[in-house]
């Protein structure tokens, strides 16, 4: 998350509970803005952050120099497609503002899936989202980045396809802002199946 998504990202992150013990991954973790406000958050848990980005993945250490030493935080150079962890490692796992640019969205789904704990909770949030009042300026930029870009229902059809059954999707219409909730199983508190809001 870099300075222009920290409105977004704590927008997002205020739609979903993260429990304090909570093993996070973020996926995407760019210079690592969204790792510290996560960290905050699951503060007895661990956070761990992945990039395709070298680049990217030596910025976020740098930021998170503390709390890697203290073992609170790691960074990972890797992709979503094939992430370098144990099936069922994590409780919640984020993406911001990364989805657009997932190689194989079905195939990247079932990957978040085999890393993410059955009673684990999968968090999208993005800057923007077709059926939005930006459409118009949304579809330039789509065209423009070779990036993909879903509706509300969309998200929902593609996610429960994935095997993701609950999916609770929030707007925040003023600034054309989504966050998308998934859970694994019918028990999952995360997510209300279908679940609308405005916030």
């Amino acid at each position: 998350m870099n300075s222009g998504h920290s409105g977004l990202t704590r927008w997002g992150l205020s739609q979903v509970q993260i429990p304090e013990h909570a093993t996070v991954l973020d996926i995407g973790c760019g210079g690592g803005r969204t790792l510290e406000h996560l960290a905050s958050l699951a503060s007895l848990g661990k956070v761990v952050g992945i990039d395709y980005s070298e680049e990217s993945v030596a910025v976020a250490r740098k930021r998170n120099h503390k709390l890697i030493a203290s073992g609170r935080v790691e960074v990972l150079h890797g992709a979503v497609s094939s992430m370098p962890f144990p099936d069922e490692s994590f409780d919640s796992i984020t993406a911001v503002e990364t989805y657009y640019f997932w190689p194989d969205i079905a195939a990247d789904l079932a990957e978040v899936r085999r890393v993410m704990k059955p009673n684990g909770q999968l968090v999208i949030i993005a800057g923007m989202y077709l059926g939005s009042k930006f459409d118009k300026r949304n579809k330039k930029l789509i065209r423009a980045g070779g990036m993909r870009c879903f509706s509300e229902q969309e998200f929902e059809h593609t996610l429960q396809a994935a095997g993701f059954p609950n999916v609770a999707v929030t707007v925040e219409p003023r600034k054309g802002w989504i966050c998308v909730v998934s859970g694994l199983g019918p028990d999952d508190d995360a997510a209300e199946s279908a679940q609308h809001n405005t916030a």
